[in-house]
């Protein structure tokens, strides 16, 4: 359990974002010039997250990598973070301040960790779990990662990242 503690810990906090970076700058410039579809309210970006299929990330992504939203949005599959990470980037087109950011939650099991899109909406936060909106609204980002991860594992790290640049805004051990 120590060594994947730190490993999850060091992985986070460390080398993800900066990979991804790499990894978007090496292989996903292209993609850029692809619009993403036009959305006028939430359930929009609901709709256009359901025609995405998840597919875990291979060796192609390196494994573990945040790609650009053009990217998931042009190959219409990808992991968690990709429905994140494109979920943020529809949800800032809306006329209402959305602020979206990405929260990744590791835990005791590598499969069962987890990537969410969250957003402002009526002063308290919501979150896309892939295509799945939750209902509930939450105070902070802990309570969100309460009630997406599955509570037979164990959380270990979580972070909260700006969608745009990657830029790590909190990092937490548990």
């Amino acid at each position: 359990m120590w060594l994947q503690d730190t490993y999850y810990k060091w992985w986070l906090h460390g080398p993800r974002y900066g990979w991804s970076k790499f990894r978007r700058f090496m292989f996903e410039r292209g993609f850029l010039k692809n619009p993403l579809p036009a959305v006028a309210n939430i359930e929009d970006v609901r709709r256009r997250l359901i025609e995405v299929t998840w597919k875990q990330d291979g060796l192609a992504e390196g494994f573990d990598c945040v790609s650009y939203p053009q990217r998931v949005w042009t190959k219409k599959r990808d992991d968690c973070d990709g429905f994140a990470i494109l979920a943020a980037a529809l949800l800032k087109t809306l006329p209402a301040p959305a602020n979206p950011v990405i929260v990744t939650a590791m835990v005791s099991s590598l499969y069962h960790c987890h990537s969410v899109c969250v957003f402002n909406e009526a002063a308290k936060f919501r979150y896309f779990s892939n295509y799945e909106l939750s209902p509930k609204t939450f105070n902070t980002y802990r309570e969100v990662i309460d009630d997406f991860r599955d509570p037979q594992y164990r959380l270990v790290c979580w972070d909260v990242v700006k969608p745009e640049t990657l830029k790590q805004l909190e990092f937490h051990i548990v």
